[in-house]
């Protein structure tokens, strides 16, 4: 489903045919727009005591809703410092995400701290500041092997 936001030019157009009486569905007609479109511009928009609708002012709050409506980041100041001090401490991004999600607010899942390191956001994507996971090694197997003196070679 597409859909385009209403541009300052047609908020502007809104205000002049309303200013010359016109109706919604007229309004909606000469703008090539769907009448709920314009009902719902001018009940967002207008001054809450009088029906005055501003374009400009309209355009304002339509930029403030717009901004306001993302989802805010969830890095501050407090929690990237706190995260550095304890990668440099040598946790993992694991160990910080599962001790402190109880302690600090708003503490991060591990995938975003990894995230976050790759992205350069905290410790500059240095990934030699953390913990290196290295790969288990078994120990060699001795049962079921014969310790033969002499090979066939040296005699």
């Amino acid at each position: 489903m597409n859909y385009h936001h209403l541009t300052i030019e047609e908020r502007a157009c809104i205000f002049q045919f309303k200013q010359m009486g016109m109706k919604i569905r007229e309004i909606a007609r000469a703008l090539k727009r769907n009448p709920s479109t314009i009902s719902r511009e001018l009940k967002r928009n207008s001054y809450q005591n009088s029906s005055k609708y501003q374009p400009t002012s309209a355009q304002n709050k339509y930029k403030f809703r717009r901004k306001k409506s993302h989802r805010p980041k969830m890095i501050t100041k407090e929690i990237k410092t706190y995260i550095e001090i304890k990668l440099r401490e040598r946790w993992s991004p694991e160990q910080i995400a599962k001790r402190e999600k109880d302690r600090v607010k708003g503490c991060p899942s591990f995938s975003t701290i990894y995230r976050w390191i790759h992205e350069s956001i905290i410790i500059d994507g240095d990934m030699s500041k953390l913990r290196r996971k290295g790969k288990f090694k078994r120990p060699q197997e001795t049962r079921g092997r014969f310790n033969i003196g002499k090979t066939i070679k040296k005699t």
